[in-house]
């Protein structure tokens, strides 16, 4: 019972990169009951579940349109029939019921699905407690991961596949500890962690079926670092030694290639790697990644209508800041295209979800080139009361009400006399770190601070970059900025 326990969980913890056909299935039956005995690697658990319907004359509903689909390891001697199908599906948050000669599954509610989780950790926690010495330990150690992982404690997940990977180090389970650390890791954006994770996955010495899953990860840490052509490189020698008929694996692949193409500009051949995806029908057109590289790839190639309502796309599905710097993308791009109207279409989306200091600049760059009346202390010519009003807004609060206070000063501050400049120089920096965050802005003092002559001036300005980046908890940047190096 405790290896089938132990079992449960660590089904969901294969990869979903690579199907083999090593399975083996038997019936039995023993007063009056059914039993079953199963062995499957690496197979979908709808292929597992459908076999085992087969075998004792049940239709299996439900998994058509059932989205969780992953690849799972089993290994069952003689259990009920019910049983195994509990473990099975209950080990991906599936559930069944059963109705005459059919059985139709589903999910579990997600209230339902926490309560299994807690009473899976709970479980598990005892297991290992109680036989410390079982060469099934590892897999409990993994599955303990997956179940964090499941109830979003990642870092706690991480620790549960180090430990597989410090403590049993021979085992098998060491390879899916390495890859859903690498996993966690580019979810997390900890992208040189990742890849020390998928380099120990390929050094194992193990036999697992992680090979294109660790690959393809590897690149898209090599296309996040600023390395394209790494990336091509991997996935190309991929296609060569493990060439796959799979969608959505070839998609995979296509993906990361296309964004190799755009780091590499060559955005035509991005393009074509996207629409490869899209003959695939896969559901990565939908996604993200997919969505965010398209924009790039058009806009590499100066289609700027279809690039702003892809970034508008984009923005529809993130949230955060990640929303907001898509919509300005979208907004600008429309500018380029000369498309007053569905720029202000989607500057109107930006006032719904909050505006920053660069859509509320581009509200006046709209407003100009369309001969609007612009709504500003325009009878305000001098450019240190305007600052001073502006201050005033500052110190109440209202960062965005400042920004624009000082907004038609941010365009020719190079004509101000650098005196003047400072003090624009330190709201405006201010402004932006509340609207758009602290990297914005230190952005923006970087360019700011090769143009104040005085070295007074830039260490006033090094003050201000110093305490912005304490506020954001980066102390070592902040010791930095003191001396006029902004990171």
């Amino acid at each position: 019972m405790i290896k089938a326990l132990i079992l449960t969980c660590a089904l969901a913890m294969t990869s979903s990169a690579q199907e083999l056909t090593d399975f083996s299935l038997s019936t039995s039956y023993e007063n009056g009951e059914t039993l079953v005995s199963v062995r499957a690697r690496d197979m979908r658990i709808s292929n597992v579940v459908d076999a085992i319907g087969k075998s004792v004359g049940l239709e299996v509903l439900g998994f058509d349109t059932n989205k969780i689909q992953p690849l799972v390891n089993i290994s069952l001697e003689r259990r009920p029939l019910e049983m195994t199908l509990e473990f099975i599906l209950g080990s991906c948050g599936l559930t069944f019921e059963r109705a005459g000669n059919s059985i139709r599954v589903q999910e579990h509610d997600s209230t339902d699905k926490q309560e299994l989780l807690l009473a899976a950790k709970v479980t598990y926690a005892s297991a290992v407690r109680a036989f410390p010495d079982s060469d099934l330990v590892p897999a409990a150690h993994l599955a303990q991961g997956w179940i964090e992982e499941q109830g979003g404690s990642l870092a706690t997940a991480i620790q549960m596949y180090q430990l597989v990977t410090e403590k049993y180090p021979m085992f098998p389970e060491v390879a899916a500890a390495h890859f859903h650390t690498a996993r966690i890791n580019e979810k997390l954006g900890n992208w040189r962690d990742a890849v020390q994770s998928y380099d120990n996955l390929k050094n194992t010495g193990i036999d697992h079926g992680f090979h294109s899953a660790q690959r393809i990860g590897r690149a898209r840490c090599d296309v996040e670092l600023g390395m394209p052509k790494e990336a091509m490189y991997k996935i190309e020698v991929l296609n060569m030694e493990r060439p796959t008929a799979d969608p959505s694996e070839r998609a995979k692949r296509f993906l990361i290639l296309a964004r190799a193409h755009n780091g590499l500009r060559d955005y035509g051949q991005a393009l074509r790697d996207l629409d490869a995806i899209a003959q695939l029908r896969s559901d990565i057109v939908g996604t993200e990644e997919y969505i965010r590289t398209t924009a790039i790839a058009l806009e590499g190639m100066k289609m700027y209508g279809p690039a702003a309502q892809a970034w508008l796309a984009y923005a529809r599905i993130v949230d955060g800041q990640s929303r907001l710097t898509a919509i300005e993308m979208a907004v600008e791009l429309y500018l380029d295209e000369g498309d007053e109207v569905s720029a202000i279409h989607a500057l109107r989306f930006g006032e719904d979800v909050g505006l920053s200091a660069k859509l509320t600049n581009l509200s006046a760059v709209i407003d100009e080139r369309l001969g609007l009346d612009l709504v500003t202390t325009g009878d305000i010519t001098d450019p240190a009361k305007r600052i001073e009003l502006a201050q005033l807004s500052y110190n109440s609060g209202d960062s965005v009400a400042a920004y624009r206070e000082i907004s038609p000063l941010t365009d020719r501050h190079g004509d101000l006399v650098e005196a003047t400049r400072i003090k624009l120089y330190t709201l405006w920096a201010r402004c932006t770190a509340d609207i758009e965050g602290h990297s914005s802005a230190i952005t923006l003092m970087r360019e700011l601070r090769k143009s104040l002559s005085a070295l007074g001036n830039r260490s006033q300005l090094d003050l201000v970059a110093a305490e912005l980046y304490e506020d954001a908890g980066m102390f070592d940047e902040a010791v930095d900025a003191y001396g006029g190096i902004y990171r």
